[in-house]
């Protein structure tokens, strides 16, 4: 579905209805506003974003894992950023083969000049709504699909725990009636599979949006506890976020599909940049985290190496 329009910044307060995209901590907040103005192209940043080496990854990492120790923390996500050589010619076409191969994620190509041009194929769930019922998933721990016969390690087992707790705990701090769970099970998105577990609940006249900014992020994409979580990622992080692990989707009082956007990229001319992260405890090692992080960038990246052998 194409939609022609702008992206205006709003406070997250002033968020009711509509098609929203937000970064990590709701500090940028944007709603699409459609018109009948003709689309004029794609907008692509000027701005670089900042890829760390290898080098530099495992320095900050244990620096991360210094910071959970000394915080006494669970958990927190770090990420980096992946570039490849790309022709934003084809960014049209990569997006027709992550919808068409995608089917378990949402796939999107957004381009305005406030956001520059993102492309993704998100398999995260943050918040379903229909009428008076919600859905909403954990989904944490990662392998390969080639992986599948092998046993889910603690970490993933631990990470996935954290998640399906710390959601409970949230809804019914937010009073809301019938929350069941279903799972873990693994759950296959592209070339890797995740642990999953469904969360349901009645909404109890709580508003969507409300429920969407208590639960985000959740400890998949921010960490554990969150504010703390939060702290640590800026400090040691060395690049903006932008995006990623923000929510994009539509919400609306009665029927909403929000999403955490994972998977993602941002398209620039002669380059595409992509968002990678993976969860780190106190028991990760970070050659195994960067080597996680390599293998969520083949969801995009398998599609952009394709599309460029095609042209």
């Amino acid at each position: 579905m194409k939609k022609v329009g702008f992206f205006e910044e709003v406070l997250p307060s002033k968020i009711v209805s509509g098609f929203v995209v937000t970064n990590l901590d709701f500090s940028k907040c944007y709603l699409f506003n459609e018109n009948d103005s003709e689309a004029s192209g794609f907008h692509f940043s000027q701005i670089e974003p900042y890829v760390m080496s290898a080098r530099e990854y495992y320095l900050q990492a244990h620096e991360l894992l210094n910071g959970l120790n000394q915080f006494h923390m669970e958990k927190a996500v770090f990420s980096r950023i992946k570039s490849f050589a790309f022709d934003e010619n084809l960014v049209q076409k990569l997006f027709d083969e992550l919808e068409a191969n995608y089917k378990n994620a949402f796939t999107y190509l957004i381009s305005s000049e406030k956001l520059g041009t993102w492309i993704g194929a998100s398999p995260e769930i943050l918040l379903e709504v229909h009428s008076d019922f919600m859905f909403t998933t954990a989904l944490a721990g990662t392998k390969r699909n080639d992986e599948i016969d092998q046993e889910w390690g603690e970490k993933e087992g631990f990470e996935q725990q954290i998640v399906t707790d710390y959601l409970v705990e949230k809804l019914t701090k937010l009073k809301l009636k019938g929350i069941e769970t279903q799972g873990p099970y693994d759950f296959t998105a592209g070339p890797l599979t995740h642990l999953k577990t469904d969360i349901y609940a009645d909404l109890n006249n709580v508003s969507p949006w409300k429920i969407a900014q208590e639960i985000h992020p959740t400890p998949a994409i921010g960490g554990y506890p969150k504010l703390e979580a939060i702290n640590l990622i800026h400090a040691i992080e060395p690049h903006n976020r932008e995006l990623y692990t923000g929510i994009i989707g539509l919400i609306d009082e009665k029927s909403s599909r929000l999403y955490v956007n994972l998977r993602c990229a941002q398209v620039q001319k002669d380059k595409i940049y992509l968002y990678l992260g993976g969860g780190f405890t106190k028991q990760s090692i970070p050659d195994l985290e960067w080597l996680e992080t390599e293998n969520k960038s083949k969801t995009l990246l398998n599609y952009v190496k394709k599309v460029l052998a095609e042209k």
